[in-house]
């Protein structure tokens, strides 16, 4: 068992010596044992959708089928504490054990305590400082330099104004299907030749949201600073007797807009927006309606105040929020309703196939049964001999699951499709991708793009790792028929009888390998985990941000 993960309770090092020589005497004999002939099927114990984490006996075994049967490492050895036994004499002559001293002892628990302390050191870093936070704490950064300085040498309500609007008017620009299909475009021809550490730090393009929450956080505090600035000079017209009904109101409906950026703020955390999603999703909507409306209320009212002797027409504030507006408006101008042929592949996963002429690969859509209730973003397999697209869909929710129950005639769909993390893969020179369950249907996108293709011309290498029930079924021979023809001998794990640690077998992989990036398509917890653990090893790796 060259590939098994040595155990590691303690033993008694006489026992480590009889096993030492015992493997030596198995190593000089000939093998009787016959290949296995599905050296690509790892099994499990339970379906991977399952959130309790994989055995330390199913991580062996796949750890010992991978290791074996398709990555060829070499034979793993055991290197005892105190002792090493001399390969070039007898494993069976007696070997004098010496033991370690304190003070050797000693600076052996000191050195694991301190690879303890960094490896704690290198989770938490790897859990906190990721792309998506780093770009909201970035932008955070910047509008707080700037409202200091603002705060302190040009504090003014017009100044203050215009820094709110055009940080709302970014928050609603990077979240625009055509500003995210232009930027990557362009980032997806950078060649290879570029360093890897930059190629690396670019291919991070699809945490813009990242920027969508600093701008609206920040817009929330130049706002407050505006409230606060409009509730003194209330004040201080009432102390003075000149105080007016425009007054009033335009500190009411400041008030109220402020309440609203709050509540929008609020239920987007993701800890609130996970638990009670349909909450984020009505207060995101209706309630960022609501709060332009009271703007656009605001600025009309406060246009009439005493303190306001320039025309609200020639202020900048004004086009910047007629701006803002459209941009909101103009995705509401591009859906339509379309036809659905819904094709039940399990009791799981469903797939639905809608005419779309030209579909662009690697995109994803939004669709939904109601639009006004809530939308759902799926990545899109566009047909290659039809102009029609499809999508895969895995039970994942109430939605999902009435999804897949009853399937729908027809949906809402969102125009125009917008470009996905997998987009990214031209960036470097080896991939490996790695999906679990219907996750395979952004990777099928991908490798029927001519991205793709372009990379087999240039003989990179692609690998492919699926994980998913039965894949083996009929209903999954179109996967692995396009699987194959790139991959011709992919990494294809059936979780019937056991679940593999996807993390794990990964990091294998890019060991033996040498892969570059690794992008995987999984759920939340999956994703994170293969994520850090390419990470932690230095390695590429991306995967979907879940921040809708």
């Amino acid at each position: 068992m060259a590939g098994l993960a040595p155990n590691n309770r303690s033993r008694h090092p006489s026992i480590e010596i009889v096993k030492l020589s015992l493997v030596k005497c198995a190593e000089n004999e000939p093998s009787t044992e016959r290949p296995s002939s599905r050296r690509l099927r790892a099994d499990t114990f339970e379906p991977l959708d399952d959130q309790s984490p994989p055995s330390q006996c199913s991580r062996r075994q796949s750890r010992r089928l991978s290791l074996q049967g398709i990555l060829q490492a070499p034979p793993a050895t055991h290197t005892g504490a105190s002792t090493q036994p001399d390969r070039d004499s007898n494993p069976l002559d007696p070997i004098r054990i010496t033991e370690s001293s304190p003070s050797e002892t000693e600076s052996q628990s000191t050195r694991s305590r301190r690879l303890v302390r960094a490896q704690r050191l290198q989770n938490v870093w790897l859990h906190w400082a990721t792309a998506y936070r780093l770009i909201v704490a970035f932008t955070l950064a910047v509008n707080a330099s700037v409202l200091v300085y603002v705060a302190s040498r040009h504090r003014n309500s017009s100044n203050i104004l215009i820094a709110t609007s055009i940080n709302l008017l970014v928050a609603v620009l990077v979240r625009q299907e055509d500003l995210i299909n232009i930027a990557f475009h362009f980032v997806a021809k950078i060649p290879c030749t570029w360093p890897l550490p930059l190629r690396k730090a670019i291919a991070d393009l699809h945490h813009y949201g990242g920027l969508h929450v600093g701008c609206t956080v920040s817009a929330l505090f130049w706002y407050i600073l505006f409230v606060v600035d409009g509730t003194i000079n209330v004040v201080h017209h009432r102390n003075t007797s000149t105080m007016t009904s425009w007054l009033w109101g335009s500190l009411f409906t400041a008030y109220t807009f402020m309440v609203c950026l709050i509540a929008v703020c609020i239920t987007a955390h993701p800890h609130l927006r996970t638990r009670c999603h349909n909450t984020f999703e009505h207060t995101h909507r209706f309630g960022g309606w609501f709060a332009l409306l009271v703007l656009w209320i605001n600025s009309g009212v406060a246009s009439r105040s005493p303190d306001t002797p320039t025309s609200i027409y020639r202020t900048a504030p004004i086009y910047l929020l007629l701006l803002t507006t459209a941009l909101i408006i103009l995705p509401w101008l591009r859906i339509r309703r379309i036809p659905i042929t819904a094709t039940p592949i399990s009791t799981r996963e469903i797939k639905l196939t809608f005419p779309s002429a030209n579909h662009p690969s690697t995109s994803t859509v939004k669709i939904s049964r109601r639009p006004l209730s809530d939308w759902h973003a799926f990545a899109t397999i566009p047909s290659p001999t039809s102009a029609t697209a499809t999508i895969l869909i895995s039970k994942a929710g109430d939605w999902t699951s009435n999804l897949i129950t009853s399937p729908p005639t027809r949906l809402w769909l969102r125009n125009p499709p917008a470009q996905n993390f997998l987009a990214l893969a031209p960036l470097f020179s080896s991939l490996l991708l790695v999906a679990t369950g219907a996750g395979i249907g952004p990777v099928l996108s991908l490798l029927t793009s001519p991205a793709i293709r372009l990379m087999r011309t240039q003989r990179k290498l692609v690998k492919v790792m699926w994980t998913a029930y039965a894949p083996d079924a009929e209903h999954w021979a179109f996967v692995q028929e396009r699987i194959r023809k790139v991959d011709a001998e992919p990494l294809v794990f059936d979780s019937r009888v056991a679940r593999p640690d996807v993390a794990f077998e990964v990091g294998e992989v890019v060991r033996a390998w040498g892969v570059e990036a690794v992008m995987v398509v999984s759920n939340p917890r999956v994703t994170e985990e293969v994520v850090s653990r390419i990470k932690g090893q230095g390695g590429a790796a991306y995967g979907a941000v879940f921040d809708s």
